[in-house]
């Protein structure tokens, strides 16, 4: 009778293995190559005002391989692009973006410190760019979250990403687990990437079992073989932020990484 209850116990522990941890992470076709994948971190940051129009515009001419960009939400559920939840870097305000309608949001000078040569900016709807991706760019949705539970942003990032038909294009990541959970809920079919840094709450690898992620997105500076090692070992690809010097770019290399962001394209010419 021993001999059959450890037997069933590692028949049980293996169905829910399979069932409620192990998962089979996917990548959409775009990412499917054997060179370093060069995404525009916020457009082109180092020669652009970041998560504008006319930073992501430079990106595409220095032909990166994909953009990626940060979501907000305003008072009247638009989602807009914008890093922190505030306007502090833009106005010397803490002014929550939740807090205003969009047509007050248009309003807000996107420009930031050190463009004063360029016309004024708005800050973008995510439609706004998603209406000029071309057509061979990837795009990184980083859903930001400032709560534990959700403020709202799944299913409209969802919807935005079937209404220009981009399910096949597009990788929807967050630094909250919970947050790629109830996207993938929300929509299997899309990948997702689970943001990593061990300065932050959600930094051990046991949320990602939780987020069940397809990528992995982490910390340049942070990153070590192990670390690759043991990410790797669940059958996900590793993409690397934020690469802007040459030795960051060459320890990317080394660990055999996938993929980075960077704030300087350029960095690769």
């Amino acid at each position: 009778m021993t001999y059959i209850g450890i037997i069933a116990s590692v028949l049980i522990l293996y169905y829910f293995f399979n069932k409620f941890i192990k998962w089979i992470p996917t990548s959409p076709q775009i990412l499917n190559t054997d060179k370093l994948f060069i995404y525009g971190h916020r457009g082109v940051p180092a020669q652009a005002p970041e998560n504008t129009i006319y930073s992501f515009q430079k990106a595409f001419e220095l032909n990166v391989d994909g953009i990626e960009l940060d979501v907000q939400i305003t008072k009247d559920n638009v989602l807009v692009v914008h890093h922190d939840p505030h306007l502090e870097k833009l106005t010397g305000g803490k002014t929550f973006i939740n807090t205003l309608t969009y047509k007050k949001l248009l309003s807000i000078d996107a420009r930031g410190i050190g463009y004063d040569s360029l016309e004024f900016q708005q800050i973008p709807r995510l439609d706004d760019v998603l209406e000029i991706l071309p057509n061979n760019i990837a795009i990184n949705i980083e859903i930001k979250s400032q709560r534990l539970f959700s403020e709202g942003m799944e299913q409209p990032v969802i919807d935005s990403i079937l209404k220009y038909d981009l399910l096949n294009r597009t990788i929807i990541s967050s630094f909250n687990p919970l947050r790629i959970l109830k996207v993938k809920f929300l929509q299997p079919n899309v990948t997702t990437a689970q943001l990593w840094d061990i300065d932050e709450k959600f930094s051990s690898i046991l949320w990602v079992y939780l987020s069940r992620p397809d990528l992995l997105h982490g910390n340049i500076d942070q990153f070590n073989e192990d670390i690759i090692s043991s990410f790797k070992g669940l059958g996900m690809k590793i993409y690397a932020y934020t690469v802007n010097s040459d030795k960051q770019l060459a320890k990317a290399k080394q660990l055999n990484i996938n993929g980075i962001f960077t704030d300087n394209p350029k960095l690769l010419k």
